[in-house]
């Protein structure tokens, strides 16, 4: 996978607070439990707060209310009329996220998580690995991309 550009990101991360707000209002803590649930990448708030900002001073989202728990502040913000029709120009983007999403979803409830952790591991000792290890790991790897690739187009073909 490549890492996206800085305003992909930005742009993924604006459409998913937008749908999550479609849904109704929220504070900043919904917002992030709504964009996990739907788009399965977690949004921390240094990376919410500020899209926030943005979205609220671009007029895509508003502040609904602020209610007051303990000593602060709790916003709740809501969607606007020009964040709907925004999102509605990047439903099929929004749609190709969820679905991507589902994907990995998938893959971690049949093991890809361990496949995850093995890629850490073994990336740990290859500062030390020999020649001969190296080569005998890009041999595993070539093999195990080609039967990925053969397991998606069987699926492919399933689907038409």
């Amino acid at each position: 996978m490549v890492w996206p550009l800085r305003r992909e990101f930005e742009l993924n991360t604006a459409l998913g607070i937008l749908y999550a707000l479609s849904k109704g209002p929220a504070h900043g803590y919904e917002i992030m439990k709504r964009v996990r649930e739907e788009f399965g990448f977690p949004k921390s708030p240094g990376v919410l707060y500020p899209a926030l900002r943005k979205l609220l001073s671009a007029g895509y989202i508003e502040v609904a209310e602020e209610i007051r728990r303990g000593g602060r502040y709790l916003r709740v913000y809501r969607i606007t009329d020009a964040g709907i029709k925004v999102l509605s120009e990047h439903m099929n983007r929004v749609e190709e996220l969820k679905r991507v999403a589902r994907g990995f979803k998938i893959f971690d409830e049949v093991g890809g998580n361990r496949l995850k952790e093995a890629i850490f591991r073994v990336v740990e000792i290859l500062p030390s690995a020999r020649r001969e290890d190296i080569e005998e790991l890009r041999s595993a790897i070539n093999s195990f991309v080609e039967f990925l690739e053969s397991f998606r187009k069987k699926m492919l073909s399933r689907s038409e």
